[in-house]
């Protein structure tokens, strides 16, 4: 029982204080999880596949006759259909998206509900071979894994959030094993912002993702990466030109996207039958389509490229990836947008070889910088693109022309065809999600107790003057009456003492008791919020009751748990002034 307190009280220790080194270990934690996760969610895809294609790579789907593709597309998104239609849409809702809308809008709270859902249903997607990615449900099953662990150990929300943000890091690092990537990602998408206190357990939390991958699936990456160098400055002019289609790509697929949502308010059989009707005409005639398509992303990249099938599989991927992105089909578009980036780098190279056959241009060089450019323009994450290629490559002379090639993209795509991120036109257009505001960012990342007093006393309505004295003697600036949530300053308590003090100077000391609801005094109305909460959450429930005052408790107050002891005061004003006056600079 002894052993069973400490280790309560321990934990309770890490989840509510701003301790660096408790959230450090906390981030270790929720990174193993996801990472465990992420890896039984790769085998229960892979193990399937390696028994009905035996002869093949993973996602080789052109090892299997056409009927066969089709009936595994068929029986696939019917289960798919079956299985979300007794679903209510806040149960559907899984993917890069379900993240970033529980993140801005609960904290990172992630339901068990739709984690598990997204397991099964990416993996039923991607087995039946849904030409979708399955790193958009990683990223899912890593902020969901972590959240619950989070949400386990009660942590404060400023924190959970950061824990999400670990799980994402995790998870990009296992499927991808790229840490550096995972940790940028998690930072530019999904937490929107880069601070200290974020980066150690983000780090920490995407070391051991890529650490469990390793021990399991091995040190390789996703793509096999031949060495790969630019020969000339000259070639430049071409990166240029790379960055530029791949620009108007990313645009067109957004923009493609954002049209397909018409699609959204037809029933779940019509919108996600017609996609997987359409995804089996398409695979009968091309079945390079289907699966994740990493086999032809590896062919590209070993030079076997053919531009009349790459174009083909180009356009049909667009359609494909971009109506399964409009209505929220359960996978991912990032594999899509690196497999396109992959087809219009290799066509690149392929052509620079047919028009000047004599200069030694390798396709693969091409191929990276492609998938780079597509991942930054369409996620709008130009430096987790570069940090992937880096990783990916293990070659700084990729570097330069990445960066050229992914800033030219992002900018094409973002200010020359005004297109947003690719999850901000899947929930913008419906007034679902709005990027939040500096100020609200900075809100949500603070925890409430950087701004409480704790010069307060909680006391009852009745004081014996004797009580009241030793409340003054503790120098506190206000009286917390628990029982009618109200508050008065101290000051005038011991204003009233004085007075009785003078009245009765001549007199036998009075010894009635003082009631601080009937003595002269300004109070206020108090409402109640939990130590985890941040900032962000104060000032909402000051708005919501009209409220200036907010008493501060260890534990929720509608806890079944008792609310504990209260901690500290908050005010409106305490808040402003502590984002008016804060210190501008990277913490």
């Amino acid at each position: 029982m002894l052993l069973k307190a400490r280790s309560q009280q321990w934990l309770q220790h890490l989840a509510l204080s701003d301790n660096q080194l408790g959230l450090a270990v906390l981030a270790l934690l929720a990174g193993i999880a996801a990472a465990l996760v992420i890896t039984l969610f790769r085998l229960a895809i892979a193990w399937p596949l390696e028994v009905f294609l035996p002869m093949a790579s993973e996602d080789d789907y052109e090892a299997l006759s056409a009927v066969t593709r089709v009936a595994l597309l068929l029986g696939g998104g019917l289960l798919l259909i079956l299985l979300f239609q007794p679903m209510t849409p806040e149960q559907r809702s899984v993917g890069v998206t379900h993240v970033l809308m529980r993140m801005e809008r609960h904290q990172g709270y992630m339901p068990r509900t739709n984690l598990l859902l997204q397991w099964f249903a990416a993996a039923i997607a991607l087995l039946s071979g849904h030409s979708v990615g399955r790193e958009g449900p990683a990223i899912h099953l890593g902020a969901g894994t972590a959240s619950q662990l989070g949400q386990a150990a009660g942590v404060a929300h400023h924190r959970l959030r950061i824990l999400a943000g670990a799980g994402v890091a995790s998870a990009i690092a296992a499927s991808f094993n790229t840490p550096m990537a995972g940790v940028i990602f998690a930072m530019e998408v999904v937490l929107l912002e880069y601070n200290l206190r974020g980066f150690i357990p983000i780090i920490l939390a995407s070391v051991a993702g890529a650490v469990i991958s390793q021990m399991v699936f091995g040190a390789d990456t996703a793509f096999d990466v031949p060495p790969l160098a630019m020969h000339s400055l000259v070639e430049l002019l071409y990166v240029v030109a790379l960055g530029l289609i791949c620009g108007l790509l990313a645009a067109g697929f957004i923009y493609l996207t954002t049209r397909l949502q018409a699609l959204a308010s037809y029933p779940l059989w019509a919108k996600w039958g017609g996609l997987t009707l359409t995804t089996a005409a398409i695979a009968w005639w091309l079945p390079g389509i289907l699966g994740i398509g990493y086999d032809t992303v590896n062919a590209a990249l070993a030079g076997n490229v053919a531009i009349g099938l790459f174009a083909g599989l180009l356009v049909g991927k667009l359609v494909l990836a971009a109506w399964a992105a409009a209505v929220g089909f359960p996978a991912g578009l990032i594999g899509p947008t690196l497999f396109m980036g992959a087809l219009v780098g290799g066509m690149m190279g392929k052509l620079s070889l047919l028009w000047v056959p004599d200069y030694p241009a390798e396709i693969g060089f091409y191929v990276m910088l492609g998938m780079g450019a597509m991942m930054g323009a369409v996620l709008r994450a130009p430096l987790a693109a570069l940090v992937a290629l880096l990783e990916l490559t293990a070659n700084p002379h990729i570097i330069m022309p990445s960066m050229l090639a992914i800033v030219i993209a992002t900018l094409v795509a973002s200010e020359i065809f005004r297109q947003p991120s690719i999850f901000q036109a899947q929930l913008g257009n419906n007034g679902l999600y709005q990027p939040p505001h500096p100020v609200q960012m900075m809100l949500r990342s603070t925890w409430v107790a950087e701004a409480l007093t704790r010069s307060m006393a909680v006391t009852p309505r009745q004081l014996h003057p004797t009580s009241a004295e030793q409340l003054i003697d503790q120098h506190t600036d206000w009286l917390y009456v628990e029982d009618e949530q109200l508050i008065l300053p101290t000051a005038e308590l011991a204003e009233c003492i004085h007075g009785i003090t003078d009245n009765t100077a001549d007199s036998a000391p009075s010894s009635a008791a003082i009631d601080l609801l009937k003595i002269p005094a300004e109070r206020f109305s108090v409402g109640r919020i939990a130590l985890k909460a941040n900032l962000q959450d104060a000032l909402d429930l000051m708005q919501t009751h009209d409220l200036q005052w907010l008493a501060v408790y260890r534990r929720d107050p509608d806890s079944r748990k008792g609310q504990g002891p209260c901690v500290g005061l908050v005010s409106r004003e305490m808040i402003e002034r502590h984002y008016r006056y804060r210190p501008q600079i990277i913490r």
